[in-house]
């Protein structure tokens, strides 16, 4: 059998995937606390509800399926009435970025440059089949995902701060020039849910296929106030589920 491999750059610097899984389980831990912190019962994975204590020795390689299963369990709305305060925090943050922003997205950017080998039929058709389990696929790309869909988003942007409901949405025009060679390209914008007149953010992501593999160059293009830390984060966070997105069906 052929084997995949990912390969992940981020600001110059590559990361190897066992770099990202570590972010991946540490942002795991992470979302657990804060679920538990905020009244959620939290089963592990023999439906026992867990203290602080017991989430804090939860073995690394359970960190996922636990926390998948809880966010499935609980659902939308339960995460939603969880997180409500949250999301008025998130959204307070965006509206002040915005007010002192010019409406330029081209200058905090985003990056995260990823190349996938060893790609077979086989193996874009699994891919393609797991995309039609959309709500599963989407939460397992990265913890910092509280809900998500085709048209919508709720997440912790660049690690950053409190997550975000955002409303998604293609045609967007290009915040920068294209690159040529990558002409597979998917451009959209995110809107705060409550205020879906205000944009937080741009994605591009683009595309380049060669035999056996893809080249993806993916982008996240902010308002100029964004801290630079989040911008930063981001970075990190579309390495982890661009990687994720791979991986859990490779």
């Amino acid at each position: 059998m052929i084997k995949t491999e990912i390969k992940v750059i981020v600001d110059g610097r590559e990361y190897t995937q066992q770099e990202l899984a570590e972010i991946y389980i540490s942002r795991g831990y992470y979302t657990l606390f804060e679920m538990e912190k905020l009244g959620a019962t939290v089963l592990d994975a023999n439906g026992k509800e867990m203290t602080e204590n017991e989430i804090n020795t939860l073995a690394p390689e359970k960190v996922r399926g636990v926390l998948l299963d809880n966010k499935l369990r609980i659902g939308k709305d339960g995460l939603n009435r969880l997180y409500d305060k949250q999301y008025r925090q998130a959204d307070e943050m965006w509206l002040d970025i915005l007010s002192k922003s010019d409406g330029d997205y081209s200058k905090k950017v985003a990056r995260a440059h990823l190349t996938v080998t060893g790609l077979t039929v086989e193996k874009y058709l699994k891919i393609i089949s797991s995309a039609f389990k959309m709500k599963k696929f989407l939460l397992n790309m990265h913890p910092d995902h509280i809900d998500a869909s085709m048209t919508s988003v709720t997440e912790i942007m660049g690690m950053y701060g409190m997550p975000t409901q955002m409303i998604g949405k293609l045609k967007e025009p290009a915040p920068e020039s294209v690159d040529e060679e990558h002409n597979l390209r998917l451009i959209g914008a995110s809107f705060l849910t409550s205020n879906p007149s205000k944009k937080n953010a741009v994605a591009m992501h683009q595309v380049k296929k060669f035999k056996g593999g893809l080249d993806i160059l993916a982008g996240a293009y902010f308002p100029i106030e964004t801290p630079q830390e989040l911008v930063d984060g981001h970075s990190l966070h579309m390495a982890v589920e661009f990687s994720n997105a791979f991986r859990s069906v490779l």
